[in-house]
């Protein structure tokens, strides 16, 4: 676990951009989420995001991280200072916010915790380059233009680079990969908490395989 603890930013950004489909979990069942990450990892995709929307996420999260060492756990939807110090307690690997605000990005530098804040115009991306951000997740991203929008501010930003979440489907992963400043794309269209609940692990196990597949285009 000490490892993953350790992983630097760049080393998860350097995974990110080899796997290039970051799945995001949401399950509010310990067991479950374990048998999800596990299965995951099994058919190519190793760094994985549990999302902080369900009560009992912070647990998950936190016995997620213990039972499976050899994947990159993140934790997602951070939106309080108050999260980002659990999510760094519990040993995660990196922290998502939807969003951003200048009190939780001074925080996730005072805590070290690489951390990718979410952006959805030209003033959060200044904002995080402002506390040293340049990997950003652009959301949501079917609303904001999805690869339209990281083109276009990818002019004024040359050095950013964007993981696009929110509608992201399989069909479409490969063509918005393409783009030049998008490092990787989010979703739980490969693991859909339908299917968790339903310990429905061979259907998951294709649907990774399906994403690692887009990813490797």
């Amino acid at each position: 676990m000490d490892e993953i603890v350790k992983t630097s930013i760049d080393e998860i950004v350097t995974q990110l951009g080899r796997i290039r489909v970051l799945p995001i979990v949401v399950t509010d069942d310990v067991q479950q989420a374990i048998w999800c990450v596990a299965t995951l990892a099994e058919n190519g995709l190793r760094t994985v995001e549990i999302t902080l929307r369900t009560p009992n996420a912070m647990t998950v999260l936190a016995e997620v991280v213990k039972a499976c060492p050899e994947v990159c756990v993140g934790a997602g939807t951070i939106i309080t200072t108050q999260q980002l110090k659990a999510v760094q307690d519990s040993g995660a690997a990196f922290g998502i916010s939807p969003g951003i605000t200048p009190m939780l990005a001074r925080a996730a530098v005072d805590a070290k915790l690489p951390y990718f804040p979410g952006v959805g115009s030209a003033s959060d991306v200044m904002l995080a380059l402002e506390h040293g951000f340049n990997v950003v997740k652009l959301f949501p991203s079917d609303v904001l233009g999805s690869t339209k929008m990281a083109k276009a501010l990818g002019g004024p930003f040359p050095e950013v680079r964007f993981c696009l979440t929110g509608g992201v489907t399989l069909a479409e992963t490969a063509q918005l990969l393409k783009q030049s400043n998008v490092l990787c794309v989010g979703g739980s269209w490969m693991c859909p908490p339908s299917l968790i609940e339903a310990n429905e692990w061979t259907i998951i196990a294709q649907l990774a395989g399906d994403a690692a597949a887009a990813g490797r285009e």
